[in-house]
Order: structure tokens, then C-alpha cells, then sequence
């Protein structure tokens, strides 16, 4: 027994053997998907001002995700400091190169923005836009979520906003 141990150690360390690997559990290997963003919710929140404390305006609104396929649409239809907007928000399939969803927004200023949005092991969603930043978290139940806006600044992270929404039916 002791030389069989001995023959399999030699072995082991000159390469001629390898431990045996378990098959790949595919649920681990699934890209990421947006579907506990997907639904109608109620907005509300606060934006902050160059200084990151002060209030200086209300959100409210509403903001609805649908599946078009792969793709995600996010409608957003919110009152901010005052002023009605809205925007289309469209995810992209998840780009594993990026390891992230590449995403396009439209607003009725005629704005457009190229973003991405990615989502770690707990559920934390990360979008990235040129000079912000949001952290996103879905409740454990799904019916809530919550996000904090930085503005990227050279200075460092500025809070922007923050938001909250509750899933309505």
C-alpha cells in the first residue's frame, strides 16, 4: 500500500497523472441575467447637489424593464427637481468580453448615452457611464430596489442621487 502511495506521488508530481475534474456546473458558468430587473416599479428619491448632501430636487415616476427578446427595454417616466423626462433605455444581450451588458439610452432632450451595466455574484448591479457611476441593489423578495449615483469626479466620487423603487403589479 505505502508503494502504491509512493508510485502515485512520483507520478503525480512528473505530470503522468492528473486529479480527476468535475464536470463544470453550468449554473455557475451562466452569463448573468437582468431578470429581477424586469417589471413595472415606482419611483422615488432624492438628487444632491455639487456638494453631495444638499437636496436639491425630488425624483418620482415610474420605470418599466420588458423583455424584447434577449434584450432588456428599461422605460423610464420620472419627474426630476420639477421636469418631466423620459427616456428608452435598451440592454444589450450580456457581451462576456466585456463582462458586462452594453447599454444605449435615449432621452426626450434628445440625449443619447452609451453605458454598460454588470451584476457580481450577490446581485449588485454596477452601471457605468462617462463620469457616473450607480450601485443598484434588488431586495432578496424582488420587490424593491435601491441605488446610489456618484459623479466620477478627479477629485473623487461626488453622491448625486439616490433612489428607491418598489415593485408595483
Amino acid at each position: 500500500m505505502v508503494e502504491e502511495l509512493e508510485a502515485h506521488e512520483e507520478a503525480t508530481a512528473e505530470g503522468s497523472a492528473t486529479p480527476a475534474q468535475a464536470p463544470e456546473d453550468p449554473l455557475l458558468s451562466a452569463p448573468p441575467t437582468p431578470a429581477p430587473l424586469v417589471g413595472t416599479w415606482e419611483a422615488s428619491g432624492e438628487v444632491l447637489g455639487e456638494d453631495g448632501t444638499t437636496v436639491v430636487g425630488a425624483v418620482a415616476g415610474t420605470d418599466v424593464y420588458r423583455w424584447l427578446g434577449p434584450t432588456v427595454v428599461h422605460e423610464v417616466d420620472v419627474e426630476v427637481a420639477g421636469r418631466r423626462t423620459r427616456a428608452l433605455e435598451v440592454l444589450e444581450p450580456f457581451d462576456p468580453a466585456l463582462g458586462a451588458f452594453p447599454t444605449r439610452a435615449y432621452d426626450d432632450a434628445g440625449g443619447v448615452a452609451s453605458s454598460t451595466a454588470s451584476v457580481d455574484a450577490a446581485g449588485t448591479w454596477t452601471f457605468r457611464a462617462p463620469g457616473a457611476r450607480a450601485t443598484l441593489r434588488v431586495a432578496d423578495d424582488g420587490a424593491a430596489m435601491s441605488a446610489e449615483w456618484v459623479r466620477e469626479t478627479p477629485g473623487g466620487d461626488v453622491p448625486w442621487m439616490r433612489l428607491a423603487w418598489r415593485r408595483t403589479p
